[in-house]
């Protein structure tokens, strides 16, 4: 891949680090906790224990439990940067930043190949503020190395076909496929944009290529044949992350002594959809959080503005697989913001497309009369793409939607740190956490730095306490939301209350450690 970085281009990645450094060192409590705790989750374990990244281990599958879920790249990664630096919620953002801003590089690239140089820095600009992609790309979310990879994918055939055409791009697009759909399987959706490229090149010429055959099935192959492993890993376990199967539940004999679970899926179940109520959102969202107003009319324009190229066609097949994917997993888009991510690459060069003129400093300074400086027009155009970019930014709802400063669950963690001083290393703990759609948490287990298993008030039974305890080895109870599981199932709050109960200080009283009896009396 090209390591030419002209000023311009150099100028949007420091500013798009330094923007993503914003609240760096905000726990991982804010927006979308859960998965952001749960692959920190996976990351923490793996300082302790070998890294297998066949098997990522979970605190809430017992004592040695492991989930199915998608290739653990991020996770494995952090666990790397922890093993040297010690686990720290600030440091392990390096990860998905590197990730994120590498997006915005290889999206100048990608634009550039597909269109010219100013396209890619448009699309690039507009990527590098997105205040979602901002929120996400300093987050541990999977969905960014995904962005990364996928980018990296249509980039090295973009480059195979309208390049040099040299094998070597085939094998580094072939290697982003791959490690895009490993990473999270959404993005297979770049497959549209790279088959079309191949028959805008060479029609059906194209099902000869070797390099381009060989590249596309082997990056299937090897996605296929990892979300098999994650498929009977769920078989084995009962964990999932809800890929193909639903997940929050437990299954075997813990799951007949328990209550009903609430299951979460993402795919489509068009009898319950509210087509008009998701729309709404999405449009919200679009408007407000993934391009604000600047980049949503960009956008359009370049949409609707700009039919000068065959390569423009390449961005509205992209934009199709990405609506295709929003369409067949409706309540996942519509609950998770970071669902829409893999839209922005093709909007971002829709608005590339448009505003490519006012990146073009060369171009402005000779249509300037009296003639400008070169110099002097790059400034000029600088600053008002870095006001645009930090007006569009500030007035985006992002700071209450997504990083909640005034929101944190600082609770949560002196309460799990609570919970860590007060039970033994090794102790494994019941976890209740929320009304419903709480079990398989991560939340209390992670900050508490031990393993065990979790319910929600709607799943947890006394006979399932029991059961852990004199089979599974459980050793303590710990609640969350201990007013909600009094008022939903008083038998159990009862049950905890016949219980030696353990102070924890400082934490709030909705936080309390219940002790089983079933740990020795050694620490």
């Amino acid at each position: 891949m090209r390591v030419r970085l002209d000023p311009a281009l150099l100028a949007i990645l420091v500013m798009a680090l330094a923007i993503r450094l914003y609240q760096f060192d905000a726990p991982y409590v804010d927006t979308h906790s859960w998965r952001q705790v749960t692959n920190a989750d996976i990351a923490r374990l793996w300082i302790e224990d070998p890294i297998n990244v066949f098997f990522p281990p979970v605190s809430w599958g017992g004592p040695h439990g492991y989930v199915g879920l998608e290739f653990p790249l991020l996770q494995a990664l952090t666990a790397l940067v922890w093993r040297v630096t010690g686990h720290s919620e600030p440091l392990g953002r390096l990860v998905p930043i590197a990730f994120s801003v590498g997006s915005v590089w290889v999206m100048a690239l990608l634009g550039e190949q597909l269109f010219r140089r100013p396209v890619g820095l448009a699309a690039a600009f507009l990527l590098a503020f997105s205040p979602t992609f901002v929120f996400f790309g300093r987050t541990l979310f999977s969905d960014v190395p995904m962005m990364f990879f996928s980018l990296v994918g249509v980039y090295g055939y973009a480059s195979y076909y309208y390049g040099e055409r040299r094998r070597g791009w085939a094998v580094v697009g072939a290697i982003g496929v791959a490690l895009a759909g490993l990473t999270k399987v959404p993005s297979i959706l770049i497959l549209g944009p790279i088959v079309w490229m191949a028959w805008l090149r060479d029609g059906w010429r194209a099902a000869r290529d070797p390099w381009l055959v060989t590249g596309v099935l082997g990056a299937a192959g090897a996605i296929s044949l990892w979300y098999l492993h994650a498929d009977r890993i769920y078989l084995e376990t009962g964990l999932t992350q809800a890929i193909f199967r639903p997940s929050g539940s437990y299954t075997g004999a813990l799951a007949a002594v328990a209550g009903p679970f609430s299951k979460v899926s993402h795919w489509t179940d068009w009898r319950a959809a509210n087509l008009a109520e998701i729309g709404r959102v999405l449009w919200e969202r679009l408007w407000d959080l993934h391009l604000t107003p600047v980049g949503v009319l960009g956008a359009a324009i370049g949409f609707f503005g700009f039919w000068t190229t065959r390569t423009r066609t390449v961005v509205d097949v992209w934009m199709l697989a990405g609506l295709s994917l929003v369409i067949v997993s409706l309540p996942g888009q519509l609950y998770h913001e970071f669902h829409q991510l893999p839209l922005l690459p093709p909007l971002a060069l829709y608005f590339g497309i448009a505003a490519a003129p006012l990146f073009d400093a060369a171009r402005l300074t000779t249509s300037i009369r009296p003639r400008a400086p070169r110099a002097l027009a790059a400034v000029g155009l600088a600053t008002l793409w870095v006001l645009v970019a930090v007006l569009s930014f500030a007035n985006s709802p992002v700071f209450i939607a997504l990083y909640r400063p005034n929101h944190l669950n600082h609770a949560l963690i002196t309460a799990g740190h609570a919970m860590r001083d007060a039970t033994p290393p090794g102790a494994l703990l019941v976890t209740i956490e929320y009304d419903q759609f709480g079990t398989n948490s991560p939340m209390l287990l992670y900050y508490a730095e031990r393993r065990g298993w979790s319910f929600d008030a709607h799943s947890i039974r006394t006979s399932a306490i029991e059961y852990l305890r004199a089979r599974r080895g459980a050793c303590f109870v710990a609640t969350s939301h201990w007013s909600i599981l009094e008022a939903r199932e008083p038998e159990t709050a009862g049950y905890l209350l016949q219980l030696p109960e353990v102070t924890l200080p400082h934490a709030q009283r909705e936080y309390r450690l219940f002790d089983l009896r079933g740990c020795p009396r050694t620490w």
